[in-house]
């Protein structure tokens, strides 16, 4: 064994129901595409929740990104997601990624707008329309056998079943992006509110960014759907577990999705404790850090 293997972290396991997140992700397509292909001319250029993009912009946004995910999940169906090739890509993007994150983000704000401008809205949702169909018929595709093959990426081997996880958390927040300014009783589905919270606990290896120092126990527990997750924290870097803490330093609990939000950076946790849709006990300096140092 080498020793790169013997020294990468053993990633963390989805704790939901595989065939659920496959389920969630074909759910949250539907209700994305049927709301991109509803949207007027004057609706394409109103802001959404994301800064400085317009709900046009994050269709775009969208429509490259279920791109890549049909890409990634036709590799590892065709079963070469662990092949040299991403075993090495695994291990430069485990090196490169905190260096390069702050440019890829800096295009990934840009190229979508760029798009928007350039091509028509009508132009822009038959190719979202197609995107989603293709994406589609690869999840129908997906069975038992496939969510646990491993993707590697940031270092080590990734289930299939964590990037169905990532589609998920994608579609519904960036559906939530889009209706939110104009809905008010905007909301992320039942399916979407059971995998996020897991998808970042299973996510925290490389999701988490905790500042140096940080140490202590948060205990998450949530309701619709009720979860109950904690994680232990020490030297900046984070262990996650299922269930409850026997003795947390901190405890939030509320609704999953405000969670999921907050996770996600869309709501601050400041915002959610003040609407009492989040509630803070214990060390709340510390909850309070861990809510804020989730980054995609």
């Amino acid at each position: 064994m080498d020793d790169d293997a013997q020294t990468q972290p053993e990633p963390v396991r989805l704790p939901v129901a595989p065939v659920s997140v496959r389920n969630a992700a074909i759910s949250e397509l539907t209700h994305v595409n049927d709301f991109v292909q509803t949207q007027s001319a004057a609706s394409w250029g109103k802001s959404s929740a994301v800064p400085e993009w317009t709900v046009g912009d994050v269709v775009t946004h969208l429509n490259l990104a279920i791109a890549v995910y049909n890409r990634l999940v036709g590799v590892v169906l065709a079963g070469k997601g662990s092949g040299g090739i991403w075993r090495a890509m695994g291990k430069v993007s485990e090196k490169i990624a905190p260096v390069a994150m702050p440019a890829f983000n800096a295009v990934n704000r840009s190229l979508p707008r760029m798009i928007d401008r350039a091509l028509s809205p009508e132009v822009i949702r038959a190719q979202f329309s197609t995107s989603a169909r293709n994406l589609r018929e690869q999840l129908m595709r997906v069975g038992p056998e496939d969510y646990s093959r491993p993707v590697y990426y940031a270092g080590g081997p990734w289930p299939l079943s964590f990037f169905l996880s990532a589609v998920v958390d994608e579609l519904a927040v960036h559906g939530w992006d889009m209706a939110s300014p104009t809905d008010p009783l905007a909301h992320l589905s039942a399916e979407a509110r059971q995998v996020i919270p897991h998808f970042f606990w299973s996510g925290t290896p490389f999701l988490l960014h905790l500042p140096k120092g940080t140490a202590g126990t948060v205990q998450v527990s949530i309701v619709d759907p009720s979860i109950d997750l904690w994680w232990q924290m020490e030297g900046g870097k984070a262990i996650p577990r299922v269930g409850k803490a026997d003795k947390a330093d901190a405890t939030c609990t509320g609704e999953a999705g405000t969670l999921a939000l907050v996770l996600a950076g869309r709501i601050k946790p400041e915002d959610a404790v003040r609407t009492t849709s989040l509630r803070l006990e214990g060390d709340e300096a510390l909850a309070r850090t861990f809510l804020r140092s989730w980054r995609i």
